[in-house]
């Protein structure tokens, strides 16, 4: 059984807990989304095969980032030594609000199997060739970009270009040293976001929401340290398309 294949039967095993809502199978069925979306590009699959796995991934979006949005608040809480009591409803109150979250996520039907076309290594090769051209150009908008959205956009290019090269091999160490800041990132947004517009622990919201700016900026910083690792690599993938 090859990789293609491999995909249907993983989430095949993952469906049931992914029906009870269960955040490991959501985590995990996020992950598998994203890593089809690299062999549906490879594979030139049929519009409606792009749509079900396209429909899987929005469906699960929303409980996940609030599942990862959720762990930072609590250890946050935790660093700020909140009273055990404060704590504790904060947890309770999480989990109810996730538990209604879940209860309205209507999951699509089962996503079909993509196949592995002909010449599907070559097939990889040049579409990192052209990944790597984009992401370098998209980086320089990015880094002068006071908006989050770019960063945003440039984190899913990346996740993509990512499992794109994991079809042939390992991804750069380079390239997960910056998808790792950048959801971080991410998850700083969201919180700020879940904070501002919900009533979650109103007399710790300042500092939680002090703490997710600080958590942001500190991620956009460490991504400009690691993008020269990165922004090699990428221009290593440019000449070898030369080749």
């Amino acid at each position: 059984m090859n990789r293609f294949e491999k995909t249907v039967k993983t989430l095949d095993q993952l469906w049931p807990d992914l029906q009870q809502g269960d955040p490991k199978a959501i985590h995990e069925a996020r992950k598998l989304t994203r890593k089809v979306q690299a062999q549906l590009r490879i594979g030139s699959a049929p519009k409606r095969t792009k749509r079900a796995w396209r429909d899987l991934r929005r469906a699960v979006a929303p409980v996940r980032d609030r599942d990862a949005v959720g762990q930072h608040l609590l250890q946050a809480l935790k660093e700020l030594e909140v009273p055990p009591q404060a704590l504790s409803n904060f947890e309770q109150a999480w989990t109810e609000h996730r538990a209604r979250a879940q209860a309205e996520v209507a999951l699509p039907d089962l996503p079909p199997a993509v196949k592995r076309p002909k010449s599907w290594k070559a097939r990889v090769k040049e579409t990192l060739c052209s990944d790597a051209h984009e992401l370098l150009r998209e980086a320089e908008q990015v880094f002068q970009s006071p908006s989050a959205e770019p960063w945003h956009e440039w984190r899913k290019h990346l996740k993509r270009y990512r499992y794109t090269a994991e079809l042939t091999g390992d991804a750069p160490e380079a390239l997960l040293a910056v998808l790792e800041q950048l959801g971080r990132l991410q998850d700083a947004q969201v919180a700020q976001t879940i904070l501002t517009e919900e009533d979650w622990v109103p007399q710790y919201r300042e500092a939680l929401l002090r703490r997710e700016a600080e958590a942001q900026r500190h991620a956009q910083a460490r991504v400009r340290d690691l993008w020269p690792a990165l922004k090699e690599h990428l221009e290593e993938q440019q000449k070898s398309c030369d080749e």
